[in-house]
């Protein structure tokens, strides 16, 4: 039996690398920068609209309007933002081949850049529909999108930091007037709570407290942590806490300047007293109805005593 002739095996190997070295990427073919189509979102987005019977309005218009979708393609990396009615996210991925289909992450799911005549088309995994984006002559993101990424950012890394410390009792230090340290400190704690009203449903806000004396300061703020809850002011209201018996009782709330203060009167220091001596969760209610017929708010969070006795142990 012959071997195979090595010249020839030889011939074929080069063969084989000169025409996968000729097959063209599709990667190369997108490279540059995009933007939305806005005439043909306006279009999708009104279409949508009648057909779940909901009205054209001009919300709709002012949200199409300051829509951003725009980003730069480069090698094998995305890199963008993406803007819309007041949601802001990060687009940073490698683009991956699968299938004959670019596949990005985004949000924590799965996107696909499908090139057609006009551009790419931006698709969710999940989502029925898409967006059409436009090749742009410019060579690199706009100063708007870049100055968004800068403040996108920022915001992430105070969430990773709040992320570290969620549900775990920090040692706050005061500051006076010209923002010096005072020497002095308070408990402060951060969790993540739900709020809802007539038009929102259970979205995801960040829970602040702070313990002075037997008073506890509640703020809340949006997951940006920009954005700070608005609460009827100089009135009192009501919070309902549920202890880990299943018992649940009112408790007094004196709001002002977007502060919730428990326990100000100094005649009910449940919440404080069950924080000090208990270990088991709270369940706190905040409904802002009970302060003002105007609004509808409420906000759902748990509390625990956690490290707080070290905490205060730490400032004495």
């Amino acid at each position: 039996m012959k071997k195979p002739n090595l010249m020839f095996l030889l011939v074929i190997l080069v063969l084989l690398i000169t025409i996968m070295s000729c097959q063209s990427n599709p990667i190369d073919k997108i490279q540059g920068v995009f933007n939305v189509d806005k005439t043909i979102l306006r279009s999708v987005l009104t279409e949508s609209a009648y057909k779940n019977k909901l009205p054209v309005s001009d919300f709709l218009d002012k949200a199409i309007e300051n829509t951003i979708l725009e980003f730069k393609i480069n090698g094998d990396s995305i890199y963008g933002v993406m803007s819309f009615a007041g949601d802001e996210k990060i687009l940073n991925s490698k683009i991956k081949v699968i299938n004959d289909s670019m596949v990005i992450k985004f949000d924590n799911s799965e996107a696909y850049l499908i090139p057609n005549d006009k551009g790419l088309f931006f698709k969710n995994k999940n989502a029925k529909s898409g967006m059409q984006l436009l090749k742009s002559e410019q060579k690199n993101l706009t100063d708007n999108t870049l100055e968004i990424l800068k403040n996108l950012i920022q915001i992430e890394k105070v969430q990773k930091k709040i992320s570290d410390s969620l549900g775990k009792w920090q040692k706050y230090n005061a500051v006076d007037d010209f923002g010096d340290n005072t020497g002095k400190g308070y408990p402060c704690l951060v969790v993540l709570g739900v709020h809802n009203n007539t038009v929102i449903e259970n979205s995801e806000v960040y829970v602040t407290l702070t313990i002075q004396g037997e008073i506890i300061d509640i703020q809340i703020f949006d997951k940006s942590m920009t954005l700070q809850e608005t609460f009827p002011d100089r009135v009192s209201g009501t919070v309902k806490v549920k202890f880990p018996n299943g018992d649940v009782k009112n408790d007094p709330i004196w709001f002002y300047s977007n502060t919730g203060y428990l326990s100000i009167d100094g005649k009910s220091p449940m919440v404080y007293n069950h924080l000090l001596n208990e270990v088991g969760e709270l369940k706190i209610l905040i409904d802002l109805s009970t302060a003002s017929e105007y609004y509808s708010d409420k906000y759902l969070f748990t509390i625990s005593k956690s490290n707080l006795t070290e905490i205060l142990a730490e400032l004495k």
